[in-house]
């Protein structure tokens, strides 16, 4: 459901409850709850006890996007029932983990090459792929002022945004958190270790090269290096950068992406991470990776 749709469907419910008893019955229990379950209680008047009582003692099916998140907000549901169904929607079993490869839409496809440049002088490991530090020296951050979290472990994923590939529920389908909407392309957890200026970090121990199968047609594409924090063990990209790609059937798109990282600074000023990680060609392949190309310029607006 797009947000568009939703917030119509949720202004429908607004006006439909106006023609209601001031208590309404609970939906019935032989499905799970949604989110228009518990809008429908709100706008008919239940107590709010009653619809936390509904919430705990039901399977449910929440869409807890954020932007979904809002409409909610905007229909009247307070901050403690969004609570409580986050603490449901947590507790209910969770589907499998996604393949690291996604198997694509049945129909037309082609392939998307993605392909790391060697160009860093520096050709210890690291330097030509993202880092995070596997230890906090005190006072380093990152660009911006953010200060960096200790990371346990690297992944690369790769994320089509066009919003009508996006699939409902995405955000449980993609252990991404943070993340603009999108549908997981791949999902590929590989880091290592390394010493860098007397510190422990981590690197992003990623191919020379990906092959995914994708469905033909234009795809707003990310390719992002992720960080699993330590403590909760979520993951949250640390670098990306996206361009827009037409997928021809039968044949393979090339994307070439520039990774670079590296600590800067000393003990006496302090530290900085200094990394780059940008899409520098897209081009579609003629044969084979060997083949001929017409080389096109990425598209900065798909980048999140």
């Amino acid at each position: 459901m797009t947000p568009r749709t939703a917030r119509a469907f949720l202004l429908l419910l607004m006006f439909a409850a106006l023609s209601r008893p001031a208590a309404g019955a609970p939906p019935s229990s032989s499905r799970p709850l949604t989110n228009e379950d518990v809008v429908r209680l709100v706008m008919t008047g239940t107590a709010e006890k009653d619809i936390l009582s509904v919430i705990e003692s039901r399977t449910v099916d929440f869409d807890l996007s954020t932007d979904m998140i809002e409409e909610l907000r905007q229909a009247g549901v307070h901050a403690r029932i969004i609570e409580a169904m986050r603490r449901r929607q947590a507790a209910m079993p969770k589907a499998a983990a996604p393949s690291p490869t996604a198997t694509p839409a049945p129909g037309r496809t082609g392939t998307l090459l993605l392909e790391f440049t060697d160009e860093a002088a520096d050709k210890t490991p690291s330097a030509h792929s993202a880092i995070a530090l596997k230890s906090l020296p005190k006072g380093m951050r990152r660009r911006g002022g953010v200060e960096v979290g200790l990371m346990t472990d690297m992944a690369l994923a790769v994320l089509c945004i066009t919003s009508d590939h996006v699939p409902d529920h995405w955000d449980t389908r993609s252990p991404l958190e943070g993340a603009p909407r999108h549908e997981l392309l791949l999902f590929r957890p590989q880091s290592a270790t390394d010493k860098v200026k007397g510190h422990e970090v981590l690197y992003l121990d990623h191919q020379p090269s990906y092959e995914i199968p994708v469905p033909e047609g234009p795809h707003n594409i990310v390719v992002a290096a992720a960080g699993k924090q330590a403590g909760p063990g979520t993951w949250r990209l640390l670098e990306s950068d996206g361009a827009r790609v037409n997928i021809l059937p039968g044949r393979t798109t090339r994307l070439k992406l520039l990774a670079r990282s590296q600590v800067k600074g000393s003990s006496m000023v302090g530290f900085t991470v200094d990394s780059e990680w940008k899409i520098v060609g897209v081009e579609v392949l003629e044969g084979d990776a060997s083949g001929a190309a017409a080389t096109g310029t990425p598209d900065v607006e798909a980048r999140p």
